[in-house]
């Protein structure tokens, strides 16, 4: 029986479950999270998932949808955030009290694309970096609206649980696909 590997979800108003549940065994998973998916979340779990590009809409809170996708994601190993595109509201969620399987056991690479420095996207910074044990890089690609040497440093002082990773930040673009899969 063959399996889907790689699936990209671009903006599809009326995604239902079916369709979801279709992806659950891909590898690389690239999705623009629409208000419609947000409901569907919870009734997957993504196995085999290794690789996560997330592009939130600007119409969603996006922090949740994350979270969940986090917690139903045990595989993951590369996570990337893409909120380039500007008009993303803040979230008013907090991240989660629990750790997802993902970020204690096996989170190796982690993108932000679009960083801003804002209150939210600090805490979920926070979170992931103090929560990921086997993390090894760290990509943040700085918008240029931000305080770049100020968020920098930030960045730099966030707290790590894996000592070992390294963290590369930017305010240029960067190639962010981290496993060779486009």
């Amino acid at each position: 029986m063959s399996c889907l590997n790689v699936a990209r979800i671009g903006n599809v108003h009326n995604l239902d479950d079916k369709l979801l549940r279709s992806l659950s065994s891909v590898i690389h998973l690239y999705l623009y999270l629409t208000k419609s998916m947000v409901a569907s979340c919870n009734a997957i779990k993504f196995s085999r998932l290794i690789e996560f590009c997330f592009f939130p809409s600007c119409y969603v809170d996006w922090l949740e949808p994350l979270m969940i996708f986090l917690q139903i994601s045990p595989k993951l190993k590369t996570l990337t955030i893409d909120t380039d595109y500007g008009c993303l509201p803040p979230s008013c969620n907090q991240p989660s009290s629990s750790t997802p399987e993902c970020l204690s056991s096996h989170l190796e690479i982690f993108g932000w694309r679009g960083y801003r420095g804002r209150e939210d996207e600090k805490q979920l910074m926070t979170y992931i970096l103090a929560n990921s044990k086997c993390l090894k890089t760290v990509g943040i690609f700085l918008l240029a609206t931000c305080n770049l040497e100020e968020t920098q440093k930030e960045l730099e002082s966030m707290p790590r649980n894996s000592t070992s990773s390294q963290l590369l930040t930017s305010s240029t673009q960067m190639d962010w696909s981290f496993t060779g899969v486009i």
